[in-house]
């Protein structure tokens, strides 16, 4: 006995065929990709410093010389020009006064600062910074105490304070004719291109 299928269902099932068909070949989809620029500009800092607190110091006049050691606060020197240029730091010391006469702070007096290495500030990649110089005795004329070369020292560099006994501190020579009174010598920090 044969059967005859209807229409509606010899319909069906070609359509479940070609349906079947289409199912088990997959048909990839190109990945689609579109591009855009994020522009902008960027416009040059500044060079900068910070000068450190010096730790006031006492010391007794014992008619001879002496060096009172005081501590040197921390610093910073920030290098945002972005023109990696290189930069000096220079420190001068105006000449010292007792109770603010020159006279009285003796003959032969003299500040030296030991200077130290910077470190990199926290959120500065940089991997070298500004290079620290020998010790030097501050007069007047500046004197430099760090150098960063071309190509060096962009970004935010710290100078650590110290406790007044070891490097980074401050040695001043105390003349041993100087008069009793309240010392006083006023220190400058530049920075400034080119390297020195």
């Amino acid at each position: 006995m044969l059967k005859i299928m209807s229409s509606r269902t010899s319909r069906l099932a070609a359509g479940l065929v070609v349906a079947s068909a289409f199912a088990a070949v997959a048909v990839p989809v190109a990945a689609q990709a579109a591009t855009t620029d994020a522009d902008g500009t960027l416009t040059a800092g500044a060079l900068s410093n910070t000068a450190p607190v010096i730790t006031p110091f006492t010391t007794t006049l014992t008619g001879a010389n002496q060096t009172v050691n005081t501590a040197v606060g921390a610093w910073d020197v920030d290098d945002a020009t972005g023109s990696d240029a290189g930069y000096s730091v220079t420190v001068a010391a105006s000449a010292p006064t007792v109770a603010g006469s020159a006279a009285d702070a003796g003959t032969g007096g003299s500040i030296t600062l030991t200077p130290t290495a910077a470190v990199a500030g926290p959120d500065n990649p940089a991997a070298t910074g500004p290079v620290a110089e020998a010790a030097q005795v501050l007069t007047p004329t500046a004197s430099t105490i760090d150098n960063a070369a071309a190509g060096t020292g962009q970004g935010d560099w710290d100078y650590a304070a110290d406790n007044g006994t070891t490097a980074n501190n401050l040695a001043v020579v105390i003349p041993g004719d100087a008069s009793a009174g309240a010392y006083s010598s006023t220190l400058t920090f530049t920075t400034a291109t080119p390297v020195a």
